[in-house]
């Protein structure tokens, strides 16, 4: 089995998105790399590393297939999560958190509207 060395979700805005993730999810900025084509930073997320990637043409658009459906993260206290999204006015794409199984979950929007999910255990 492989372990996971990175999520890469493709954004309009690095900078945009890296302050986002770092000032609104708590993650932090570990590194990056820039040149003609693309713009890349690299978040830690816990244990895991998310890498926004920022293409500088229209890359994106033809790169079909493969899109990261979510990123899921962890939180002991769904209502403190939520309240802390709701200070930051970040979109909600429920109501209310939904049971799943055990899990009490809630997606959110990002800057681009990637779609992010807080999970409680329960």
């Amino acid at each position: 089995m492989y372990n996971v060395a990175h999520i890469g979700v493709v954004v309009k805005d690095a900078t945009k998105s890296s302050e986002f993730y770092t000032t609104v999810l708590g993650c932090q900025a570990v590194s990056g790399h820039q040149d003609d084509r693309v713009c890349l930073v690299f978040l830690k997320a816990g244990q895991q590393t998310i890498e926004l990637i920022q293409y500088k043409q229209d890359a994106a658009g033809t790169r079909g297939a493969g899109v990261v459906d979510h990123i899921a993260f962890a939180v002991p206290d769904m209502e403190a999560a939520l309240a802390h999204l709701q200070r930051h006015n970040v979109p909600l794409l429920f109501d209310q958190p939904k049971m799943v199984g055990n899990m009490k979950i809630m997606f959110f929007a990002g800057p681009d509207g990637e779609r992010l999910e807080f999970v409680q255990q329960l």
